[in-house]
């Protein structure tokens, strides 16, 4: 009986071990199936492998080089934001905090500079336009790429808006330029400015045609840009030019006018035009002798001195 019982487990043993192998084939028969088409051969799977740890590799690369890329532009921002705080920060670089629209502008004025984009003031502008809408006498101390080409030409245009200057009224507002160049770009500012003005604009210079400009001066120019030689000349030859209500004078850049041997028309000019009530605006890059001569040529009144480079000299008039 005992002889059975150990034959019977040792049949339930072998049977265990039978289905054991065959659950082992069938799992490994099913692996193969599913990896086969990932994988076909040793060969494929080595290959597979050793483009994952390149990867691998690749991708830790990156993750440092992306790394110093990340610091890299995070070192030129803070640069750039150095850099912009110094422009725009009020009391250095070019801009100020200012805001155009705190001045006491004009409706169209304000149009006019919202339209052409400018929001904050310059120093030049946000020192100089206060005083001249005042109707002060301002000597600026300015280079070229100030701003300070908005900063006399606003006040002159409220000038007119305040009087309602017409073109029977002739012109009210002179400003001398010393080269053709400037005396363009400063005409092309002016005419955005009075965008949504009822004034008119003129531009007379060396090399234009003079009977077209003399006859344009005849029906009347409100604001004219001018080059010394050429205004010399309407002023002396040009019947009907009428500038006997000139109520503001702009002299740009006296210093590059006087530069170019203009100093005699300057006195000239100044002479022949009205002194009554008179507004003027000198700016200057440098305040050499000459420049401080015409200044007090030119002033009716002690201006006041305006310069936002505060270590240049204090000009003399």
């Amino acid at each position: 009986m005992a002889t059975s019982e150990e034959e019977i487990n040792h049949e339930n043993e072998e049977l265990k071990m039978i289905k054991k192998k065959k659950r082992k084939r069938e799992n490994k028969k099913t692996k193969k199936q599913v990896e086969k088409p990932v994988s076909e051969s040793d060969e494929d799977e080595k290959t597979v492998d050793r483009v994952e740890e390149e990867e691998e590799n690749n991708g830790n690369l990156n993750v440092e080089q992306d790394g110093e890329e990340e610091e890299a532009v995070e070192t030129e921002v803070t640069e750039v934001e150095k850099k912009k705080k110094k422009v725009t920060s009020k009391g250095s670089g070019i801009m100020s905090t200012e805001a155009f629209s705190n001045l006491p502008l004009s409706e169209p004025t304000m149009k006019a500079i919202e339209d052409m984009g400018f929001q904050h003031m310059t120093q030049i502008q946000a020192r100089s336009i206060p005083h001249l809408l005042e109707g002060k006498d301002v000597l600026g101390a300015a280079r070229t790429g100030s701003g300070k080409t908005l900063a006399f030409l606003i006040p002159a245009i409220e000038l007119m808006h305040c009087l309602k200057f017409s073109p029977r009224n002739g012109t009210g507002v002179i400003v001398i330029c010393p080269t053709r160049e400037l005396a363009m770009q400063s005409h092309a500012v002016a005419k955005d400015l009075l965008k949504y003005h009822s004034q008119t604009v003129g531009l007379v210079m060396g090399g234009a045609a003079r009977r077209g400009e003399a006859e344009r001066l005849v029906r009347g120019v409100n604001l004219l840009v001018a080059t010394p030689g050429r205004l010399l000349d309407h002023l002396q030859n040009t019947k009907g030019f009428i500038f006997k209500n000139l109520k503001c004078l702009v002299v740009d850049e006296a210093d590059r006018i006087l530069e170019a041997n203009f100093e005699e028309e300057m006195r000239q000019i100044i002479k022949l035009l009205p002194k009554d009530k008179r507004q003027t605006a000198l700016f200057s890059a440098t305040q050499t002798k000459k420049v401080e001569d015409l200044a007090r040529l030119s002033f009716q009144t002690k201006p006041i001195y305006i310069d936002v480079d505060e270590d240049r000299k204090k000009a003399n008039i």
